[in-house]
């Protein structure tokens, strides 16, 4: 009878313990403090998903969220123009941080208003960190879209993961032109650049 009993006993200190070092790894209460819960440490979360046919997104030709928790100094959103490998246009769109590495546990959403993704006039993004909140709205310079024919884009193509500082984790790209138009998680490498006339690349980075 005992010998059963300590079974059960140790079966559920198992169980007991595994789940609490899933609640723990995933960041969930009673562990979750001030990170996004359901994200690892470290980690970057693909919020993106189809949109709803709502009023508010009925007015936005593009749009997305992504949620993390890393230790860091800084993220922030830019947007890039290249003409094939050459960057000729480097613009901040929005950031949140500090001068020293600290805990950044938030969501970035982002959107462009309008109806047509390949001509937008202005990027929309919010960077929630814990309390802070920083919300900016960047005006799209009129002589980057609408030159050229044979557009495709895409949207937040990435994959859940490990964040790694430094790297470009793409919000929304375009491409443009003549040349091969495919858009992925290696846009940004020199071969995929060069095939194309013109790519237009919003970006998060972390710092």
């Amino acid at each position: 009878m005992m010998k059963k009993f300590l079974i059960i006993l140790a079966a559920i200190v198992i169980v007991l313990g595994g789940t609490l070092m899933y609640l723990n790894h995933m960041n969930y209460w009673p562990f979750q403090d001030q990170k996004e819960a359901g994200i690892p440490d470290g980690e970057i979360k693909n919020l993106n998903e189809p949109v709803k046919a709502d009023e508010l997104s009925l007015l936005l030709a593009a749009s997305g969220k992504v949620a993390y928790n890393v230790k860091a100094s800084n993220v922030a959103v830019y947007f890039d123009v290249y003409q094939r490998d050459k960057r000729v246009m480097h613009e901040l769109v929005t950031e949140s941080g500090s001068d020293e590495e600290i805990q950044l546990s938030g969501n970035l959403v982002w959107g462009i208003p309008g109806f047509d993704v390949f001509n937008p006039t202005e990027i929309r993004a919010t960077i929630t960190n814990g309390g802070a909140i920083s919300q900016d709205a960047f005006t799209v310079p009129k002589n980057v879209f609408g030159k050229l024919e044979n557009q495709v884009a895409e949207t937040q193509p990435f994959d859940d993961g490990k964040i790694k500082k430094g790297e470009r984790y793409i919000l929304q790209a375009w491409g443009m032109g003549k040349g091969e138009m495919g858009i992925n998680d290696k846009t940004f490498a020199k071969e995929g650049l060069k095939n194309r006339e013109q790519s237009v690349i919003l970006y998060v980075v972390f710092k």
